[in-house]
């Protein structure tokens, strides 16, 4: 038996060392385990206490999709921006300028509602909302419009809605005698995840405020999942026809004037599935994304579809054009399938 040969790691060349940190700490999103059992960030946040030089090297990966499923998340993400706050002041080297780094966004899961995601979904439908005293807007609003992809659950619209006010109060203060400054934000795609109103004044939150329709006007691309997190919300024949959610009935799509593509989500899930196997171990998954073009919808605000029909059987990677304004994707690989944190794979992986 030939002996083993030690390498050490300290003996690699530099860019090859900082390249397999870089791998060893992206963040594991198509995981099969819950992300509550096993955070997708594990190895990242590992790899940060190794070193200054090597937490430098793994927080572009650990920063580039922030998932905050749940309001004690985002209160501990603005601690941690409060402590950078503390470390720049101070000229600390531990000081790191988070904003660059954020490509994706998720603040809220499981209905958008604000309660903590552990919670039974009958006591979370229950749950008051908490405080947001705890929250610096100040802090959170530069972060959040800077990355490009931005996902909400509804009921956390608020945090959008105070983010954009403070921003555009800024841009007043900062451009007085500019009327053509850049837009406070990056955002470029809009997901808004769970339980959408059919009903209400959701909208008008954003509509009827200067910064929120321009917001809303700088948006190209629009992703949601079509139904509740629950067994209605997969397909489970390839070829079957796709309903489309109520919400689209009540967009105000005029005011989405630079948008060019909605997308939507669909596992394909078989109807004889155990709903148990949702909740409790998961189901591997191929996901449907249908995408529309913007001009089917705005365009035709008076009569929207309230369904796309099916089209052939596509297999795992494949695309189907149906027309210009419909066609549908297939995901390459599967995901493990859950009731819960579904969703929040199918954003990080592929929206």
């Amino acid at each position: 038996m030939e002996p083993i040969i030690l390498f050490p790691f300290t003996d690699l060349p530099v860019e090859l060392a900082f390249m397999i940190l870089e791998y060893a700490a992206r963040p594991t999103f198509d995981q099969a385990d819950l992300y509550d059992a096993r955070s997708p960030y594990s190895s990242a946040l590992a790899l940060c206490r190794v070193s200054k030089i090597v937490r430098r090297i793994v927080l572009p990966e650990l920063l580039h999709t922030i998932l905050l499923p749940d309001f004690r998340h985002v209160e501990k993400f603005v601690h941690a921006l409060r402590m950078q706050k503390v470390y720049e002041e101070k000229g600390s080297d531990l000081h790191f300028e988070y904003a660059p780094r954020v490509h994706k966004m998720w603040i809220v899961s499981h209905g958008g509602n604000l309660a903590p995601a552990h919670l039974p979904h009958a006591l979370r439908a229950h749950a008051p909302k908490p405080s947001r005293s705890s929250l610096d807007i100040s802090l959170l609003a530069p972060i959040l419009l800077a990355a490009p992809s931005l996902a909400l659950g509804w009921t956390s619209l608020d945090i959008l809605v105070e983010c954009l006010e403070h921003v555009w109060k800024l841009r007043a203060i900062t451009h007085v005698e500019n009327e053509h400054s850049p837009l406070p934000w990056k955002t470029q795609t809009l997901t808004l995840s769970c339980t959408p109103p059919t009903t209400g004044p959701q909208w008008e939150r954003l509509t009827d405020t200067p910064q929120g329709s321009t917001f809303l006007g700088s948006i190209s691309h629009l992703s949601a999942n079509p139904y509740v997190c629950d067994n209605k919300s997969h397909t489970t024949d390839s070829c079957r026809d796709y309903h489309l959610p109520l919400w689209m009935g009540i967009t105000p799509w005029a005011f989405f004037k630079s948008l060019q593509t909605v997308f939507l989500s669909y596992p394909r899930i078989a109807s004889s599935v155990d709903p148990f196997a949702l909740i409790f171990t998961g189901i591997d998954s191929y996901v449907e994304l249908l995408t529309l073009s913007a001009s089917l919808l705005r365009d035709h605000c008076d009569r929207i579809p309230k369904e796309i029909k099916g089209f052939a059987e596509i297999g795992p990677g494949e695309e189907c054009i149906q027309s210009d304004d419909v066609r549908l994707k297939v995901s390459d690989s599967r995901i493990c399938w859950y009731t819960r944190d579904g969703w929040e794979k199918v954003w990080a992986c592929m929206l």
